[in-house]
């Protein structure tokens, strides 16, 4: 069903702008109006001559806000949602330097927010992806808010289920249930013990692709004869990631996931997951006779993984040597590098000689950057690391996989908003 559009809509030809209460996004003949308040509504067309038609928008609206310094922010003004001084000081850097596609992408989903009630935006603003059928029913079912701030993973996996149906948000009233008799809507018995697992879920490690897993996951847990996550403070991203890959699950213990929740890197994004599952492959590929199939903790993880990966760099070298593979195996890297500081790896050869230099093992993910679904980049600023980037969920955007120091180290917060912000900066070109 075509949607009419009122006439004070503004057109854009391309990147985003917030205008008349709606934040419009244009690429290529794709337009969007969405609008977070008083209702929400969100409509798109392709094409000039096209109806505006309904649609769910799953990529992330309400980021965290991070106001542009100025030179000389007097100390007594603070910094609030409510205060809209943030507009102003734009408009002022504008008028001054010209903001940079990314800078006005940025400025207009701001103000987005902005336009929201400051509990809404509060709640959302963890989620990763499709917020959207979040904030359709926190507007249908106003109590629901509360639910959303005490249980929030809870309230996420509830409105992915109800999909935004308005009128079904608005009969349940979620927000008026106990958050046992919840649990029945998702399928999951009503236990006191799954209310308290939702609880620890860090909103971080839940988006609108993964949610139906981790349901999964709680319900073989409440199942099993061992629990193993029950003990636990937090589920975090690191968790959530090893529960969803059914190896790496099979190979952790509960010490190792204890220890894996308690580390702050593994909040917004599972590493060790990758660390488990590339030790398993290589065992396989090598062909290893005491092969190593369940990690303890993180310290045997990572004595066990050292040992194999020096192994494989010398097979793979060796392989490469011997098959006389040239430069031109690999795919053209979707996203260009910055010389000096952000560089592409074109060939196997390169990808053994960063494994070797930085003591990782990206050696192993030839096969992957073959297949086009993951590609290896050496960075060089601020600091040296090894970052990879992988295609993910619906749209099939680019993000970061892993970015490691040497000996798969933490990098520091300036290098991974460094890499972040070449990311979003070029991602939007592909």
């Amino acid at each position: 069903m075509s949607v009419p559009m009122p006439p004070s809509a503004p057109s854009t030809d391309s990147g985003a702008v917030f205008q008349n209460g709606s934040l419009c996004l244009a690429k290529g003949p794709v337009e969007m109006r969405i609008t977070g308040s008083p209702v929400p509504r969100s409509v798109m067309r392709r094409g000039r001559a096209a109806n505006w038609e309904p649609f769910v928008p799953e990529f992330r609206l309400i980021h965290p806000y991070r106001p542009l310094k100025k030179p000389t922010a007097p100390k007594e003004k603070p910094s609030d949602q409510l205060c809209f001084d943030f507009l102003s000081e734009t408009e002022q850097i504008r008028s001054a330097v010209p903001l940079t596609p990314s800078q006005r992408r940025k400025r207009a989903f701001d103000q987005f927010r902005f336009s929201l009630p400051k509990r809404a935006a509060h709640v959302l603003e963890p989620f990763r992806t499709h917020q959207w059928q979040l904030l359709v029913m926190l507007h249908h079912d106003p109590a629901s808010i509360e639910l959303a701030e005490g249980n929030p993973a809870l309230a996420f996996a509830l409105a992915q289920k109800l999909k935004g149906d308005r009128e079904l948000i608005a009969s349940l009233r979620c927000g008026t249930m106990r958050q046992r008799d919840l649990l029945g809507v998702l399928d999951l018995p009503d236990s006191p013990a799954a209310v308290n697992l939702f609880r620890k879920i860090d909103p971080h490690s839940l988006n609108g692709d993964n949610w139906p897993a981790v349901v999964g996951v709680i319900c073989r847990e409440l199942e099993a004869p061992k629990p193993r996550l029950h003990h636990l403070s937090s589920i975090n991203s690191g968790v959530v990631e090893i529960l969803l890959d059914p190896r790496a699950a099979r190979a952790a213990t509960a010490q190792l996931l204890e220890e894996v929740a308690g580390d702050r890197a593994e909040n917004h994004r599972g590493r060790v997951v990758h660390l488990i599952t590339s030790t398993l492959r290589m065992q396989e590929e090598l062909r290893v006779r005491e092969r190593c199939d369940r990690f303890q903790n993180l310290e045997r993880l990572h004595r066990v993984h050292d040992e194999v990966a020096a192994l494989y760099r010398r097979r793979v070298q060796q392989l490469i040597e011997a098959n006389g593979q040239g430069p031109g195996c690999f795919q053209t890297p979707p996203l260009p590098g910055i010389a000096g500081q952000i560089e592409p790896i074109t060939s196997p050869s390169d990808l053994v000689d960063e494994g070797e230099m930085q003591g990782n093992c990206v050696a192993s993910y030839a096969a992957r950057v073959r297949e086009g679904n993951t590609y290896i980049y050496r960075v060089l600023h601020p600091e040296r690391a090894t970052l990879s980037i992988v295609r993910r969920g619906l749209l099939g955007e680019w993000e970061i996989g892993e970015l490691e120091r040497r000996f798969n180290t933490d990098v520091s917060d300036e290098t991974e908003s460094f890499v972040q912000a070449w990311l979003e900066r070029h991602r939007e070109e592909v």
